[in-house]
């Protein structure tokens, strides 16, 4: 008999408007389920680099430090919370995208304009492929959904290179259907609603390019090793990177419901937040971050720099006059990204610095409301940037960096640096300084890798989710033990009566093996 009290799926997405707005509200379950909540990104910022800060809160210091330790996925750890909330959403993204397909395709579900049918199809697929991704990225397995599968299927956990291949495939389609709705009869296309991608109205071309700079972001930072990422298919990242975005890509974020990016922790600095000094020490001139890195007891230390994204000055009270309430100029071109703070300084031993990063102070002390970077070109240009560098193109690879670090103050790379071996110029004042082997207790100036992944850190830096894990391990950059990669939630085993597990530190499973390129 069936139970008109408990609608299954098939009738509940009956109707082609409903169909159309679980595909299009997909979006919204990924980006607020990445860059809205305080899940894995905390901890994956501190454990990266990105940041530092000795707190407990979402294990902040407990995971950042050396040695590093495992990734606790027992019941009732004290960031239970945390590991699941991303798997969570994304997986939910990646069900209800798919299910919103398969009636579309399989269900004999239409709009009514063919136009409308391939632009709800194109955007199902895009949102298919970019849950699909994360979880490929973050995750050591999680799923594939088949959206031509019956609705019911509850699809077994796969690793996360199969998953990877899945959301490649499905960001295909998002682009051949984004052509169909080019091509076909109607009026109901492209450009996209903007309340899909909450203030972007990206138009078909657009939108073909942000699904093939996700293509090229999702295929080289699935690589969890060094030689994981020598392996990469760096052709086709540079084929998709160079047919990617030509513009950043930002979401109307609407405060604290709606469309959320969790950032108020990052500008309540003291405690929650601070440039690391292991990155940040990188742009100094002087030879303070060789005294900091030959010191047993750690101190902080002033970075004078050229480089424009720092407060100028030789003494901290001139950083500070020159450290604005808020940067100057308009986005993108917001100067300096990091402020020598007035306040007193937090403790985060042994990576404190005097620094915090505020480029978009302005949007937090707004509420958060206004337009927040989801994907910039300068991410996109430096993955290109790093493609042609592993297939030997360096005069391409030189004018990609340099249109960040011209733009910041840095001497130029092209027609320069021409191999993958000679250093940055700039003498004593480049950028960046990079620890060497085998002791790290001295710098030199860095190759042209080491300047893309300078521009890399800065330009990313908060405004991507997790993207200096996802390279950091990559490259090589973690320590020794650090976690490559979340395990799935044990609420999740446990529904499929499977084994819970941890992962990572050191010398267990799923950890990085080795010291790092930073000595650690």
């Amino acid at each position: 008999v069936q139970n008109l009290n408990n609608p299954d799926r098939l009738r509940v997405l009956g109707r082609p408007t409903d169909v159309e707005a679980l595909i299009s509200g997909s979006f919204a379950t990924i980006y607020n389920g990445t860059f809205g909540t305080d899940g894995v990104a905390p901890s994956a910022r501190t454990m990266s680099w990105e940041n530092a800060s000795n707190l407990a809160n979402w294990g902040l210091g407990p995971r950042s430090s050396i040695p590093r330790p495992f990734l606790d996925n027992t019941r009732g750890n004290p960031y239970q919370t945390e590991n699941g909330l991303d798997f969570s959403a994304l997986s939910r993204a990646e069900r209800s995208s798919a299910d919103g397909i398969n009636r579309f395709t399989l269900g004999g579900v239409t709009l009514g304009d063919n136009k409308q049918n391939a632009r709800a199809k194109a955007f199902g697929w895009f949102c298919l492929g970019l849950a699909e991704g994360y979880l490929a990225l973050t995750f050591d397995s999680s799923t594939v959904v088949d959206p031509y599968a019956d609705l019911a299927i509850i699809p077994d956990l796969t690793d996360y290179n199969t998953v990877n291949v899945a959301a490649l495939h499905a960001l295909d389609s998002a682009v051949t259907w984004a052509n169909t709705a080019g091509t076909a009869t109607g009026a109901n296309g492209f450009p996209l609603p903007n309340t899909w991608i909450n203030g972007y109205a990206p138009t078909q071309a657009q939108f073909i390019q942000l699904a093939k700079s996700f293509k090229a972001y999702f295929r080289a930072n699935v690589a969890r090793t060094p030689t994981d990422r020598a392996a990469v298919l760096w052709d086709s990242v540079r084929v998709d990177a160079a047919a990617g975005i030509t513009a950043d890509v930002s979401v109307a974020t609407t405060g604290t419901s709606g469309w959320v990016a969790n950032g108020n922790q990052w500008y309540l600095y003291q405690q929650w937040g601070q440039l690391n000094a292991m990155i940040g020490g990188q742009a100094d001139s002087t030879g303070a971050y060789d005294a900091w890195l030959a010191a047993t007891n750690k101190f902080q230390f002033l970075i004078r720099t050229k480089d424009q994204r720092f407060p100028a000055g030789d003494t901290r009270a001139l950083q500070i006059t020159n450290s604005p309430a808020v940067p100057t100029g308009t986005y993108p071109i917001l100067k300096p990204y990091f402020r020598n703070r007035a306040t007193a300084d937090p403790d985060a031993a042994p990576w404190s610095t005097y620094y915090d990063w505020y480029r978009f102070i302005a949007w937090y002390q707004a509420s958060r409301v206004g337009n927040f970077p989801f994907f910039v070109k300068a991410q996109n240009d430096l993955l290109q940037a790093e493609a042609r560098i592993r297939l030997n193109d360096f005069a391409g690879a030189a004018t990609l960096i340099d249109l960040t670090r011209v733009a910041n103050g840095l001497p130029q790379l092209a027609g320069v640096v021409t191999t993958g071996t000679q250093v940055v110029p700039g003498g004593a004042a480049c950028v960046p300084h990079v620890p060497q082997a085998p002791g790290y207790t001295s710098t030199a100036c860095g190759t042209m890798m080491d300047a893309m992944k300078w521009e890399y850190r800065l330009e990313t830096m908060y405004v991507s989710y997790i993207s200096q894990f996802y390279s950091g391990r990559g490259w090589g950059d973690l320590p020794d033990g650090t976690p490559l990669h979340w395990p799935v939630p044990y609420g999740e085993m446990d529904t499929r009566r499977h084994p819970f597990y941890n992962m990572g530190g050191v010398g267990n499973p799923g950890g990085a093996v080795g010291v790092g390129n930073f000595g650690y």
